[in-house]
């Protein structure tokens, strides 16, 4: 493949459209991570920056958008949970990839042993307290150290995982 360099005709918004473009070809699984906001409300939103990062403390890794309209809820929040989703739950990741939380369904979650809400059919999910923040750009990076996980039930799982792929929805197979 050639390589590519920026010409002086190129802006620096069409260089960050490249690049937002090249790295939606890199396949991410898809998860929703989930905090609570309040008695009986949860705040939600669909996340493919999900990432494992280390196994001694367990260390998870996923980015927030600066300027998301929740912003505040989950940087601010001391826990936070993580719900790996299935094919099946595309509906549902679409929903909670809106901006803010005018498509909230309560019923899509359920409470966690710990009180932490979670998509209670998810292929998995782990729950977290906030291990540190660290601002990256148009990102801040959210880092929890996970105390409980739920992994599912059969091995391997019985449903394919959701996929994120040039924009888009997709399927991964196993």
């Amino acid at each position: 493949m050639p390589k590519t360099e920026p010409t002086e005709d190129q802006t620096s918004s069409d260089i960050r459209a490249d690049f937002r473009k090249l790295m939606g070809l890199f396949a991410t699984g898809v998860c929703v991570v989930a905090v609570p906001a309040g008695p009986q409300s949860v705040s939600a939103m669909t996340i493919n920056s999900f990432v494992s990062v280390s196994l001694d403390p367990m260390l998870v890794c996923w980015s927030l958008q600066n300027d998301a309209s929740q912003f505040d809820t989950y940087a601010d929040a001391d826990m936070f949970s993580v719900s790996i989703l299935a094919e099946r739950h595309a509906g549902l990741a679409r929903r909670y990839a809106a901006r803010g939380d005018t498509m909230l369904r309560p019923q899509d979650f359920i409470q966690s042993a710990n009180g932490l809400p979670v998509i209670g059919d998810a292929l998995g999910h782990l729950e977290c307290r906030r291990w540190s923040l660290f601002p990256a750009g148009d990102h801040t990076m959210i880092f929890g150290e996970v105390f409980a996980m739920h992994p599912p039930a059969g091995n391997p799982p019985s449903d394919e995982p959701l996929g994120f792929f040039n924009g888009a929805f997709c399927s991964i197979g196993t």
